[in-house]
């Protein structure tokens, strides 16, 4: 165990020797890995192999180095909008790739494993930036028919290795939190059931035996933030499939980290957690290990919003009452996954004394009212542009009236919300499901302001809204 971790604690400090600096985003597409693998076919350490193509003909690639006789099978991104292990691979093959001291690490792997990568399992999802495949199919709902290309090329490229544990490689909702806790769940492990009764053979327990060493390593760089994904039996998925013939599976899931909207720092952590994996089975260290660590990893719980203002006064019809409102940006995709924009909605409001936000605000004493919209209307956004914002938001005012037959947008990069219909402007009622424009008074003054889910302190200049959206 000191070995392991001393081990993690080298790839923590000296990961930006191996990352990749062309993969610096979440949303990466084919075209950015391609010619990453294609480099890789005149190395003397990678194997690379077309296995197929997608249903939009895009090439996909299994990777492998390694002489061994404990085989690895790693694949990534089957949900294309799922790429936090993906760049985490190619982070990987700059490892193996590198002449350092940690030669004999290395050496020895290749002695002990041969390792297989399929990155980008849905390269035309991951065009798109969308879960699902060019047939509108998730392919991880497809093991068993296998009427994507995709899912066939899987299939066929596991029936081929005979591997000996398997990665099931995702993201999941950042929303998540370790347990009924404060903290998000950064990652979450599953060794996936066989079967509906969740039996526990041979193949299983070394999952979950390797997935409680993992643990207590990864615990050390982000303790209480890992979390068990949920253990119910999904008869078309691949990891339930393939755990079920023979290989142990690992599902990772990586969640969300406060201040890391591109994933960045979980893209480390998955680079740690996938090779200390590696060392682990090559060495069969996980073999010593008991499955009652991996039973007190918590579950994922939703109790996280992106953004909580909590001990608000609201008076309304000649009462005063107290609220938390809690508030979710949601990112859309635009220019087909070449950026997106935030459409946030109010989730919840009441009590949220047990959820937590990535952004947490106390606001005891202080009035929230719905935003204003400016009465003059603009004839183009040009007008709107040269606008002082400060002082609106000062005033009251979330929103802007603009006449233009010609602005079709969904949104602005401005940072306030636009309106083109005069019967939206008293749209920025406290209500569930709307977009959360708010004023939040203190002593008479108005002292900060919410945009499209974005907080603004008026005084201290202090906040950013990232857009806002269109009526």
């Amino acid at each position: 165990m000191i070995q392991d971790i001393d081990f993690a604690n080298m790839l923590y400090y000296n990961y930006q020797d191996y990352k990749e600096p062309s993969l610096n985003k979440k949303r990466i597409k084919h075209s950015e890995i391609l010619p990453l693998i294609q480099r890789l076919k005149d190395s003397d350490i990678f194997t690379v192999k077309e296995v197929g193509t997608s249903v939009e003909h895009r090439p996909i690639f299994l990777i492998s180095f390694g002489t061994g006789n404990s085989k690895i099978f790693l694949w990534s991104q089957m949900h294309g909008d799922e790429s936090t292990a993906t760049t985490a691979l190619f982070d990987i093959i700059n490892f193996i790739s590198a002449d350092d001291n940690l030669n004999r690490f290395r050496s020895d792997l290749f002695k002990d494993t041969t390792i297989y990568l399929m990155p980008m399992v849905n390269p035309d999802g991951a065009e798109s930036f969308q879960r699902r495949n060019a047939f509108g199919i998730d392919i991880n709902r497809d093991a068993i028919r296998k009427q994507t290309p995709e899912a066939k090329i899987l299939s066929e490229t596991f029936n081929s290795i005979h591997a000996d544990f398997g990665f099931n490689l995702h993201d999941q909702d950042r929303l998540y939190s370790a347990g009924h806790t404060f903290k998000s769940a950064a990652v979450s492990f599953l060794a996936p059931p066989v079967d509906h009764s969740k039996q526990v053979n041979s193949v299983r327990i070394n999952a979950i035996k390797l997935i409680s060493r993992l643990y207590k390593v990864i615990s050390d760089f982000i303790p209480g933030h890992i979390a068990k994904y949920k253990d119910d039996f999904e008869p078309r998925a691949f990891g339930d499939n393939f755990q079920k013939s023979g290989t142990s599976t690992v599902l990772i899931e990586s969640g969300g980290w406060k201040d890391d909207p591109e994933k960045q720092f979980i893209r480390k952590i998955n680079f740690i957690v996938l090779l200390t994996s590696f060392k682990c089975i090559a060495e069969k260290s996980y073999e010593n290990e008991n499955m009652e660590s991996y039973d007190i990893i918590p579950y994922n719980e939703k109790d996280i919003f992106d953004l909580i203002l909590r001990d608000l006064t609201v008076q309304s019809n000649n009462s005063k009452y107290t609220i938390d409102l809690g508030i979710i940006r949601n990112e859309v995709t635009v220019n087909n996954a070449k950026g997106y924009y935030y459409k946030s909605i109010l989730e919840d409001k009441g009590d949220l004394s047990i959820s937590f936000g990535y952004e947490d605000h106390d606001f005891p004493g202080m009035e929230i009212k719905p935003g204003k919209t400016y009465e003059n209307i603009f004839s183009s956004i040009t007008e709107v542009e040269k606008l002082d914002f400060t002082k609106l938001y000062k005033n009251g005012y979330t929103n802007v009236l603009l006449k233009s037959d010609n602005f079709v947008a969904k949104y602005t990069t401005l940072p306030i919300n636009i309106i083109l219909n005069k019967e939206l402007m008293e749209n920025n009622d406290i209500y569930i499901g709307n977009n959360p424009g708010f004023i939040i008074v203190k002593d008479g003054m108005i002292r900060y302001v919410v945009i499209n889910g974005f907080l603004y302190d008026t005084m201290d200049d202090i906040g950013k809204i990232e857009n806002g959206i269109v009526y």
